[in-house]
Order: C-alpha cells, then sequence, then structure tokens
C-alpha cells in the first residue's frame, strides 16, 4: 500500500524532488512509529515477600537492601492476574495470622521504554513503589485493580519494585492475594524497507543539491 502511495503521489507531481521527498516521508514514517511490547516484571514465585515488619525503612527503595531472610513468593494456584501469578506469602491465601506481606523485585532495563504502564491487584488494599516512589496507594477497604503510568520513574540498569498489601477483613473474610505486573513499549530496529526508503530519499536530496550547484547560471 505505501508503495502504490508514493507512485501516485511521484505521478502527480512529476518531479524529482517531490520524489525524494516522498522517499524521505515514507521512510522517515517507517522509522518513527516501530515499537514492541513487553513484560518488564510480573508477580510470581521468584519475588521475595515477608510477613514480617522489614527492620529498615528503605525496603522498598534500596537496591542492596538485604532480603535474604524473606521467603519465595505463593503462588495462589487458583487466581491469575494476566501473565502475574497472584502471591501471598507461605501462610497462604487464608491465613488469619499472615494478613499483611512485604514483597519486592529487581528487573534491569538496557534501554528505557518509549512507555510503561503498571497493572496491579489486591484483595484488599496495597501500596507500590518504583525506585523509592509510591506510584499507587490503594486503601478502598476492598478487592479491586488499577494502573499508573511509570514511564518516568524508570532508570538504565537495575530498578526496584516493590508493595506492601493488606487484607483488612472487612467484608470478605480472610481472602488475601496481591499481583503486579509492568507492561512497557520499546523502539524497534526500523524495517529494512523503512531505512532504504530513508537512505534513497537522503542521497536523491543531496544528489539534487549537488546537481544545482554545478549547474552553470
Amino acid at each position: 500500500m505505501i508503495p502504490d502511495l508514493m507512485i501516485n503521489f511521484t505521478a502527480r507531481t512529476g518531479g524529482k524532488l517531490m520524489r525524494c521527498g516522498a522517499f524521505l516521508l515514507v521512510g522517515l514514517f517507517g522509522v518513527a512509529t516501530a515499537s514492541s511490547a513487553a513484560v518488564l516484571t510480573a508477580t510470581d514465585a521468584s519475588w521475595k515477600v515477608t510477613a514480617s515488619t522489614p527492620g529498615s525503612t528503605d525496603w522498598n527503595s534500596n537496591l542492596a537492601f538485604d532480603d535474604s531472610g524473606w521467603q519465595s513468593a505463593t503462588e495462589l494456584a487458583n487466581w491469575t492476574f494476566s501473565p502475574a501469578k497472584v502471591i501471598w506469602s507461605s501462610g497462604g491465601q487464608f491465613s488469619q495470622t499472615e494478613t499483611q506481606i512485604w514483597a519486592r523485585s529487581i528487573f534491569n532495563l538496557l534501554t528505557l521504554p518509549l512507555s510503561a504502564i503498571l497493572n496491579n491487584g489486591f484483595d484488599d488494599d496495597g501500596d507500590i513503589y518504583i525506585n523509592g516512589v509510591l506510584v499507587v496507594s490503594d486503601h478502598d477497604g476492598s478487592a479491586g485493580n488499577s494502573s499508573a503510568d511509570i514511564t518516568s520513574h524508570l532508570v538504565l540498569g537495575d530498578n526496584l519494585i516493590a508493595f506492601t498489601a493488606i487484607d483488612n477483613y472487612r467484608v470478605w473474610g480472610y481472602n488475601h492475594g496481591a499481583a503486579v505486573q509492568v507492561d512497557a513499549r520499546f523502539a524497534t530496529v526500523p524495517e529494512p524497507m523503512s531505512l532504504a526508503l530513508l537512505g534513497l530519499g537522503l542521497g536523491g536530496l543531496l544528489a539534487l543539491r549537488r546537481r544545482d550547484k554545478l549547474a552553470p547560471t
């Protein structure tokens, strides 16, 4: 479809300059719009959790915080949240003593995404931090999902995502669960055709400019 559009455009103008401009425009359009989706992180058994209050306040901001004494998250088999697993501590979904957990995980970025959306679900309430910044605060007293744009909070290299979740037992009793997932879009390497069209456009414009300089006045 794009080649036909370009041919029709060139036929109407009939000029070499406009033809080079058409190649340049199509090449730039192809380069600018290319992107791909990826899941940066999602709750599962690899996350570290604890049902005891962390001994230090930097558990949600310090990449080097010592969570070696924390346990691996317990995945709740009967509850899913997109690709993310709903997790809790080893006390399980219906524990009457482990009604609050603290959780954290680290993911690495080699390049920054064009956009990153944090999707989450808590039964019942929770707070989520990205690199120490509070990005979600859910305290409505009931189970629910929400999302937040966290693009500006991400950095190259290691990123820390951490949350605390609590089941307040207000309505449905002991039925704990928490799930977090970060979906992102990255710029991709331009397609060969887009690069070729861009090269043709730039090359043509340079050739025309050189010819104009050499032409007798």
